[in-house]
């Protein structure tokens, strides 16, 4: 991965990291000053759209990859179909996609715990 791809990768994560924490801010806000922690669970469903969304990023990424490299197939054979295959196979294994994935995955786990249980915080 290019050096501008990693920066355009970490800009993408911070942007949803500040977004969670942005969604989980106002979620406690809201629910100090009203003193009804729904508001801090249904927070919870902000994130839990925001994992969907970046768990998401990897399948489509990956399709629209994969077609490219199909039509490319089209036009080519013998070794240089053979290189490509080998490329795709990276693509494949590329950690930049992994890392999304896993950060998309703990913003579901996150978002779904909070929605479904952050309006028992005001119960303790």
């Amino acid at each position: 991965m290019t050096e501008q791809g990693s920066r355009a990768l970490r800009r993408v994560v911070r942007g949803f990291t500040a977004a969670t924490i942005a969604a989980m801010a106002a979620g406690i806000w809201l629910s100090i000053a009203t003193t009804d922690w729904m508001w801090f669970a249904r927070s919870g469903a902000i994130i839990t759209a925001l994992g969907l969304v970046l768990a998401s990023r990897k399948v489509l990424i990956a399709r629209a990859d994969l077609m490219a490299l199909l039509q490319d197939m089209e036009r080519v054979d013998g070794a240089e179909r053979t290189v490509r295959l080998e490329s795709f196979k990276r693509l494949q294994r590329d950690l930049d996609r992994q890392i999304m994935e896993k950060a998309g995955f703990a913003l579901l786990i996150l978002g779904t715990l909070i929605w479904g249980f952050g309006d028992l915080i005001g119960r303790l």
